[in-house]
């Protein structure tokens, strides 16, 4: 009986585990397809300060920026510091 409780236990950490990285790529999912698809900000991220373009979420990042001569909106996407994707144009 005891090696059964420890086994449910372990399968309920590791349930946990696996909904905490779902919740965490579902909301880098989002976020990704606002700024690819819609042309528009990040929703599960905040700016660290008004106006930079600069938004953190929870081990990914985004810096978004209009283009000054077409309007359209640049971004680069970061996981843990590094640039994973980017459209910015010189």
């Amino acid at each position: 009986m005891k090696a059964l409780s420890i086994f449910l236990s372990r399968h309920k950490v590791l349930n946990v585990i696996v909904c905490i990285i779902s919740a965490w790529l579902i909301m880098i999912n989002v976020d990704l397809y606002n700024v690819e698809s819609k042309g528009g900000y990040p929703v599960c991220c905040m700016e660290l300060k008004r106006g930079s373009g600069h938004y953190v979420g929870l081990g990914y990042s985004f810096d978004v920026c209009e283009n000054p001569v077409s309007g359209n909106l640049e971004y680069a996407f970061y996981i843990c510091g590094q640039e994973v994707k980017s459209n910015f144009t010189n």
